[in-house]
């Protein structure tokens, strides 16, 4: 689901974790004591999760029981859960064929494995941040030679692509 889509509205709420559980009852405590304002949500959050870390595994217990019934209340209402038409959670992704050709690899893809030759030394991050930099200040004309292999390795894409749909039909 998309975040402008529809929900459906009797989808089953989502299980809470054992922090969400315990900032709730946080919040309310501080509501009724006055211990800190609420209404700062920012300054609020920071305290809380202050508090939250400073709690050992046995003060976090009761939470982590609460956020465990709450998961397993949410599994149980899940399985009964049917979407209605045009809500099934989006479009189904198509399948990839496993034997469709590979797509060719783009003129900067084809830079890139050449300046990884020359530079062995540098590791994965650099070779890409250094690279698309050095891509960025080559000129059209000195971009030609990579765009060429792309054009090649496309043509031939398109002609085994073309080959399998012809076969398929």
């Amino acid at each position: 689901m998309g975040r402008n889509s529809e929900k459906d509205p009797n989808r089953p709420k989502r299980a809470q974790s054992a922090y969400f559980i315990f900032m709730g009852d946080f919040r309310e405590k501080c509501k009724r004591t006055g211990e800190a304002d609420t209404s700062n949500v920012t300054e609020f959050t920071k305290l809380a999760s202050t508090k939250w870390k400073a709690l050992n595994e046995e003060d976090r217990k009761p939470w982590d029981e609460r956020a465990a019934l709450d998961k397993q209340r949410y599994e149980r209402e899940m399985e009964s859960y049917h979407p209605p038409p045009g809500m099934g959670g989006g479009k189904a992704r198509k399948k990839k064929d496993p034997y469709a050709p590979k797509r060719p690899k783009s003129g900067y893809l084809h830079y890139l494995e050449a300046f990884r030759a020359k530079h062995p030394e540098l590791g994965h991050k650099e070779i890409v941040s250094k690279g698309a930099e050095e891509w960025g200040r080559l000129t059209d004309e000195q971009k030609v030679p990579y765009n060429k292999l792309y054009e090649t390795a496309k043509e031939e894409y398109n002609a085994k692509m073309q080959a399998m749909v012809s076969k398929d039909h």
